[in-house]
């Protein structure tokens, strides 16, 4: 029997509601840590492959990349093939504050995986990677 799809959204749910609560105990917007989330560590991306990555519309990341630009928190250069499409990638200073905003994150998020153990928390993001790997070919289909 399959689980209710209530419970499936309910855990998505909370598990956002929890980050944007993190976000906010630490005085930023959740958009601004999505967006730091996924350019940290990485060369450059352009905003559909940030918008991809963290589920939020175009707009928004629009929107969190212009302010990051006018904090010289990241630097915009035209696409490889299309010079329309502009990468991303933060600066040193955006690199120093993405390192700042998400160090303690991460250390939170390693220690709840270290009180799961590893087995169990490898397991999650297996079905998790599983979930939306079917899900996306299912949605294709139709």
């Amino acid at each position: 029997m399959l689980p209710d799809d209530k419970k499936l959204w309910g855990a998505w749910g909370q598990a956002n509601a929890l980050y944007t609560r993190w976000a906010d105990a630490h005085g930023i917007n959740s958009y601004l840590l999505f967006v730091l989330y996924a350019l940290d560590g990485r060369e450059a991306m352009t905003q559909k492959m940030i918008c991809e990555c963290t589920g939020l519309t175009k707009q928004t990341v629009n929107s969190v990349i212009r302010s990051l630009k006018n904090e010289e928190r990241v630097v915009l250069s035209p696409g490889v093939g299309d010079r329309r499409e502009k990468l991303v990638a933060l600066t040193e200073a955006g690199a120093s504050y993405a390192r700042e905003v998400l160090t303690p994150l991460r250390e939170l998020e390693r220690a709840v995986l270290t009180l799961m153990g590893r087995e169990r928390a490898e397991q999650m993001i297996n079905d998790i990677t599983l979930f939306n790997t079917v899900f996306e070919k299912e949605m294709e289909k139709r």
